[in-house]
C-alpha cells in the first residue's frame, strides 16, 4: 500500500504537515474540478482511498463551480466555504482542540477612568464594520464553513469581560487573567466568533484591556487596532496609556 500522506507522529510537524496536506488538496481540486476538503486526506492518507474518495465525489450529484467572490449577504450569513487556509487550521483545531498555538492578542494598560459601555459600544461598532470580526465557523456534511453573524444580532460583537482584582494585589493575578483571555482555546467549530475582549480593573484609575483571537480570522494586525480604536472611541480627558 503506497502512502500519499503520512500522519505525523508528533505535534513540532503537525503544523509542516497540515501546510504541506493544502498543497496537496489545492491541486487535486484543480485536477478534478470540484470541491474537496483538506480533511480528506487525513481521512484516505493512501492513493488508493483518497482515488476511491474521489471516485464517489465524481460519482455523486454535479457540483457547481465554487465562486470566489461576490457571496450576497444571505450567503455569507447561512455560510461559505473556508478557504484552504483556513480548512487546514480547522483540521489542525480538530486534532489538537486544547492547543492555544494559533492564538494571538494584544494587552495594553490603561490610567485614569475607563468607561466599559463605551468601550463596549467601539466593539460593536468594529464588529458592525468588518465582517471578519463577526464570523464563525460550522461543519455541514463534512464541509467546513465560514458564516458571517448578521450587523444587527445581538451576537455580532464580542462580549466585554469585566474583571476586578484586589488593590495592591500580586501580579501574578493579574498576568493569569490576561493569560486566559488570550491563551484559552478557542472552540472553533459550532461556537462563536473565536474573538474575546477584557477590561481588568486592578485599581480605580488603572486597568488593563486585553483582547485574544484566533488566527483563523485572519487579522494578525487586528488586534493593536482593535486596542487603540477602543481607546480613541471610550477616551476621556483623564485617561492615557502607559
Amino acid at each position: 500500500m503506497l502512502v500519499l500522506f503520512a500522519a505525523p507522529q508528533h505535534s513540532s510537524s503537525l503544523t509542516t504537515r497540515t501546510w504541506q496536506a493544502g498543497k496537496v488538496m489545492i491541486r487535486v481540486r484543480k485536477v478534478v474540478g470540484k470541491d474537496v476538503p483538506t480533511a480528506q486526506l487525513f481521512r484516505t492518507p493512501t492513493i488508493a482511498g483518497l482515488a476511491l474518495a474521489l471516485g464517489r465525489i465524481n460519482a455523486g450529484p454535479a457540483q457547481a463551480a465554487i465562486p470566489r467572490a461576490g457571496f450576497s449577504a444571505e450567503q455569507r450569513a447561512a455560510g461559505v466555504p473556508c478557504s484552504a487556509n483556513q480548512q487546514q487550521m480547522l483540521v489542525l483545531h480538530q486534532m489538537q482542540p486544547d492547543s492555544a498555538a494559533y492564538n494571538m492578542g494584544d494587552a495594553r494598560r490603561l490610567r485614569g477612568e475607563v468607561s466599559a459601555a463605551a468601550l463596549q459600544r467601539a466593539l460593536a461598532f468594529l464588529a458592525r464594520r468588518h465582517e471578519v470580526l463577526r464570523t464563525r465557523f460550522v461543519e455541514r456534511g463534512g464541509v467546513m464553513l465560514q458564516a458571517v453573524v448578521p450587523a444587527d444580532d445581538p451576537e455580532a460583537a464580542p462580549r466585554l469581560q469585566r474583571v476586578s482584582l484586589p488593590a495592591g494585589g500580586d501580579a501574578g493575578g493579574l498576568a493569569r487573567v490576561v493569560d486566559d483571555v488570550i491563551n484559552r482555546p478557542f472552540q472553533l467549530l459550532g461556537a462563536g466568533v473565536p474573538l474575546r475582549a477584557a477590561l481588568i480593573s486592578v485599581a480605580p484609575t488603572e486597568h488593563v484591556f486585553v483582547t485574544g483571537m484566533h488566527h483563523i480570522l485572519r487579522c494578525a494586525r487586528h488586534a493593536p487596532f482593535i486596542r487603540l480604536l477602543c481607546v480613541r472611541r471610550a477616551r476621556r480627558s483623564c485617561l492615557r496609556m502607559w
